[in-house]
């Protein structure tokens, strides 16, 4: 993709497939948080990443074995560093909603993912660096609006949860936690994307390259939400929802979720190593704005946001324009 229009869809295509991941969990039926948080990070941490290694060429393979086990070794421990972002966001989402969790979390997850590259000199410094500042500061901006105009206090959890959060200053400091580590997935990408270049040069297509990321980073998320998920079960006393009696449905929204994740991750891959892409750093901020904007639409559309009085619906709305403004001075050049 050679134009910077065409990037931008990408980012977008991408930010919308990961906002989609949350839906399912409205439809699940008789599973706690617990089981839910298993079921996608089988699907969307083991599954699709390990299908997505299958399918690259021996040559891809041929290169990849070459690669010192430090740079896998450092990915993963991003990965872990992500999963625990996943635990407190997925306790977020289900306590306060679809809109909040995408919205608040990210925004932090944005102001991380897109500063500390650059200041640690892994990635060039933008080329227009006022333009990059009031992008990143849009788009922080037009979510916290979003997450303020939503907190309309705590609302019933979505899902069983382990833990109940009667505080909301509780619930912030968790959602902060989260915003802080869910960077570690954009954070692994910044710092290893020199291999990804390599990998580039040597032949490989971009979205195939992305995989000497994407396969430590989602298995390091998984031996975190796995575990964690199965302790918790155990200690309700819930293991028995894995394997009944809703589990053929369940698990098919935890197989939608996982596609919606894949989805996501092969679009980013691709957007971020095409020609004429955006640093990772900046590839990161433009997906979160467009993430917590589908995660606005998609609130609407699932009736999250019905019975809402219209000056939030109209700051919200507000709010969506702001991010997208945001994503597009990011990617000025």
């Amino acid at each position: 993709m050679r134009t910077h229009a065409g990037t931008l869809l990408l980012f977008a295509a991408s930010g919308f497939f990961q906002a989609a991941f949350a839906l399912p969990v409205r439809y699940l039926r008789g599973w706690r948080w617990e089981q839910m948080w298993v079921g996608q990070s089988v699907t969307a941490n083991l599954v699709f990443p390990l299908i997505w290694a299958a399918a690259a060429s021996p040559a891809f393979w041929r290169h990849a074995i070459l690669i010192p086990w430090t740079h896998w070794l450092f990915v993963y421990a991003w990965g872990l560093v992500w999963g625990l972002g996943g635990l407190a966001w997925g306790l977020t989402l289900t306590r306060l909603g679809l809109a909040f969790a995408n919205s608040f979390v990210y925004g932090v997850t944005a102001i991380a993912g897109a500063l500390l590259p650059l200041a640690a000199g892994a990635v060039e410094r933008p080329p227009r660096p006022i333009l990059f500042g009031a992008g990143l500061a849009l788009s922080v901006l037009a979510t916290a609006v979003i997450g303020l105009l939503k907190r309309a206090g705590i609302q019933e959890p979505m899902l069983p949860m382990p833990s109940r959060f009667h505080s909301y200053p509780a619930l912030i400091a968790t959602a902060v936690f989260a915003g802080f580590a869910s960077a570690g997935y954009g954070l692994a990408f910044a710092f290893a994307f020199p291999m990804i270049r390599n990998l580039i040069s040597a032949g490989q297509s971009g979205v195939t390259a992305t995989l000497v990321v994407v396969l430590p980073a989602y298995l390091g998320a998984a031996s975190v939400a796995i575990p964690a998920g199965i302790v918790v079960a155990a200690r309700s006393e819930s293991l028995r929802l894995f394997v009944r009696p809703h589990a053929a449905w369940n698990w098919s929204m935890a197989l939608v979720m996982g596609l919606c994740a894949a989805g996501a991750a092969l679009l980013y891959g691709f957007a971020g190593s095409s020609t004429g892409h955006p640093s990772p750093n900046v590839s990161f901020g433009v997906f979160i704005s467009f993430l917590v904007l589908g995660a606005n639409l998609l609130g609407f559309a699932s009736g999250e946001m019905r019975g809402m009085p219209y000056a939030t619906r109209t700051g919200l709305v507000l709010g969506a324009v702001g991010l997208v403004a945001g994503a597009c001075l990011l990617n000025a050049r």
